[in-house]
């Protein structure tokens, strides 16, 4: 007997029973009826799969929920073109909450990306504002392309021309998705897909990142002042962008999905599993987000981007003066103690230009007394 975490009768925090998915043409038969649809309602690609007694009755049902009614996920699916709107359909039949993670990842994405560039910027926002335009919508881009490269995905039909198509195309999309009929994925098709992955997302960094750099620095071509943040050359950017891309962020969105995947397999709450996974992408934004700068060699530059630092960077000049003040008073302090002692005193000036010619008037009376011992 297997014991639940929240108690006998389960709770929270309760684990999940695992029950395989049936592929019975019975079962799926029930569930169209229970929607009261039909073979002919399907589109072509998921009837192909039907018919072939590909598709289980858990991903009919899942299907219907996001096509049978009015959703966002049905809007966006008819709003796509026709291989986009298949990959989004397998997408949301691998995982419903792909579109509740992808919104979740552009937001923190975003809201971490602009963050950065107004606090480091501060008042050149106003002067910058397309190249820090420019950054966010290229860090948006590269990350949507990220969630959606990795995301588990059921494929049906899908025929290429090229053999190397084919095989491409029965590569899972992270090492951790779980097989599915006809898509068996043993431990060197997860090898396989783990540098695939690395090569796809490093060109995709690549044209990224040359798009971004040289449209940066034209703008910043354009700007008379310095600017606050330094622009990395084009090569550079894209250099930074595709190893960034291809090495850091593909590692961290594989662990990333197979954590997703242990939550959902375990939790039987799938509030408790998207409470956790929240956390977890919202603290890998912000890791990816420093990273990032440092691939790139982004820099801020202390003296133009804050004016309080150029304020202090001015004081010194200040505080001179105020020192060199200060000194005269003490020494119209030192003029006036030795006034008690019968030295002729003035003003501050005169006894600071006394002090000056003193040496000169000591010469002077050593050349006299030289003269009068001569003429003795």
């Amino acid at each position: 007997m297997e014991v639940e975490m929240g108690g006998e009768e389960g709770g929270l925090f309760r684990k999940r029973m695992f029950l395989e998915e049936l592929f019975d043409r019975k079962f799926v038969d029930a569930v169209l009826n229970e929607w009261h649809k039909t073979m002919m309602d399907l589109p072509a690609g998921f009837r192909q799969a039907y018919e072939m007694g590909l598709v289980s009755s858990a991903q009919m049902v899942k299907f219907l929920a996001i096509n049978a009614r009015p959703t966002t996920s049905r809007f966006i699916s008819r709003t796509l073109p026709q291989g986009m709107s298949r990959a989004f359909i397998g997408r949301m039949l691998a995982d419903p909450a792909f579109l509740y993670r992808l919104l979740l990842e552009e937001a923190a994405t975003i809201g971490s990306s602009v963050w950065w560039e107004v606090k480091n910027r501060k008042d050149r926002i106003k002067q910058e504002w397309d190249l820090a335009l420019m950054n966010v919508l290229t860090v948006a881009a590269c990350n949507a392309l990220v969630v959606w490269s990795l995301a588990p995905c059921r494929s049906y039909g899908n025929t290429f021309r090229f053999d190397l198509q084919n095989t491409l195309q029965k590569l899972p999309n992270n090492i951790f998705e779980r097989s599915y009929p006809l898509r068996e994925f043993d431990l060197q098709k997860r090898i396989h897909s783990l540098f695939y992955k690395a090569a796809e997302l490093c060109i995709v960094g690549l044209t990224a990142g040359a798009v971004q750099g040289s449209l940066s620095n034209f703008l910043a071509s354009k700007k008379k002042e310095k600017l606050s943040v330094t622009i990395p050359s084009m090569s550079t950017n894209a250099l930074g962008y595709g190893a960034f891309l291809g090495l850091y962020a593909n590692l961290r969105y594989q662990l990333l999905c197979g954590f997703d995947q242990a939550m959902v397999n375990h939790f039987d709450v799938i509030g408790v599993a998207l409470f956790f996974s929240t956390a977890l992408r919202v603290l890998n934004v912000q890791l990816g987000e420093r990273s990032r700068l440092a691939w790139l060699g982004v820099e801020v530059d202390p003296l133009v981007q804050s004016d309080d630092l150029l304020k202090a960077y001015n004081r010194p000049s200040e505080d001179g003066t105020r020192s060199s003040s200060k000194w005269f008073i003490s020494k119209n302090a030192i003029v006036s103690g030795l006034g008690l002692l019968g030295i002729r005193q003035g003003n501050a000036e005169s006894a600071a230009n006394e002090e000056t010619r003193a040496p000169k008037a000591r010469r002077k009376r050593i050349v006299r007394k030289k003269v009068t011992a001569s003429s003795a």
